[in-house]
């Protein structure tokens, strides 16, 4: 019968849950931020592009068991491209398109596309299948 080295065993475990607690999260969240940029590829809007090429990932906070990767954008109008509102001309003059010549009038009023959470629905199972991995190598003893 072959010893089994159970004290070198239980000290590899520890050494896993050492190496999990302090960096397991932090990697899943970094992750999960480049499979939420490959759904927001898909899912935001393009007219010229620059919306979607502004996206990046502002931040990783936290450590130990707890982390979160932050993924937007800068650009003053994403929050209204996502989420849809009204813009108000400053001044007695209409709201036009500069590019094209369009008028619109006063006031505009747009439907939100909702680009993020549509890509949180297209990410999920990619980030499921990232954060997998990343235990996976993990776990190697």
């Amino acid at each position: 019968m072959t010893g089994v080295d159970l004290a070198g065993f239980a000290g590899a475990v520890k050494a896993l849950a050492g190496r999990a607690e302090a960096s397991l999260a932090e990697e899943c969240a970094r992750a999960a931020a480049t499979e939420y940029h490959a759904a927001l590829d898909v899912t935001t809007p393009v007219l010229t592009g620059a919306l979607r090429g502004s996206m990046h990932t502002m931040g990783v906070t936290g450590g130990g068991p707890v982390a979160v990767a932050e993924v937007g954008s800068d650009l003053i109008y994403a929050r209204f491209r996502n989420y849809g509102g009204t813009i108000r001309s400053k001044g007695p003059w209409p709201l036009r398109n500069r590019a094209t010549g369009q008028v619109f009038g006063r006031q505009v009023t747009q439907a939100g596309a909702h680009y993020m959470e549509n890509a949180e629905g297209w990410a999920e199972g990619p980030i499921s299948a990232a954060c997998k991995i990343k235990l996976d190598e993990m776990i190697r003893l």
